[in-house]
């Protein structure tokens, strides 16, 4: 009965997608599956967008402030703009918290505590922004990467998956959708080449370092130069 049970789970598992959080030591990957749920007409973005436009993350142990820099990512920075100008994230939790690791937010279902949270998004995926040189991965490692299907851009300037980054979960390459971590202690070395990284907290480290599993994102809030 007992192999039954765990034959129907890893069934389950691997048809929604979902990754469970390995040892640190191994090969560690952060990932949602592609299980969506409807997104909300998002307000638009103007057709020029600063180098760096700030995002307030607004919880109730204090406001986590980061950088958005388009230039790193252009994708993926409009694309947070747009679902948090919808008011997309407000009310989602951080579903899974890592003490010495990072914090991950961003999954609708979290907002109800649907059974599947960690799956969800807003109904769509999106390519990674990664240039593997700029992060200084070995031509042998950028080879093992493609193979499993990542395609990257050479010509960004990427940043590495460092403290106070915020960078893009994923259920693989090219599956970014609304799920982002922030790193809150150590550099993640291992997620390079493996995860976008599109901006970087300039204020509340100590705020992003003290979120719980279950703490709520009240609001984020986008100031942009001139709006």
């Amino acid at each position: 009965m007992k192999i039954l049970i765990i034959i129907v789970i890893a069934a389950a598992l691997a048809i929604t997608g979902y990754y469970l959080f390995r040892n640190k030591n191994e090969n560690l990957s952060i990932s949602p599956s592609s299980t969506t749920t409807e997104l909300p007409n998002p307000t638009p973005t103007p057709a020029f967008i600063p180098d760096i436009v700030r995002a307030i993350i607004t919880t109730a142990k204090g406001d986590i402030e980061v950088e958005l820099l388009s230039t790193i990512a252009p994708k993926t920075v409009d694309n947070f703009i747009k679902l948090s100008e919808a008011g997309f994230y407000n009310g989602t939790k951080f579903h899974r918290v890592i003490a010495d690791f990072m914090i991950q937010g961003g999954d609708p279902l979290s907002k109800t505590d649907d059974p599947r949270v960690g799956t969800g998004g807003p109904g769509y995926t999106f390519e990674d922004e990664i240039n593997p040189k700029a992060l200084n991965l070995s031509d042998e490692m950028i080879t093992q990467l493609q193979a499993v299907g990542y395609k990257y851009d050479f010509t960004l300037q990427s940043l590495p998956v460092n403290v106070g980054s915020i960078a893009m979960a994923n259920a693989g390459p090219n599956t970014n959708g609304s799920q982002f971590f922030i790193v809150t202690i150590k550099n993640q070395p291992h997620l390079n080449g493996r995860h976008t990284v599109f901006g970087r907290v300039a204020k509340g480290m100590d705020v992003a370092r003290g979120i719980r599993q279950g703490d709520v994102v009240q609001k984020v809030t986008i100031e942009i130069l001139g709006k």
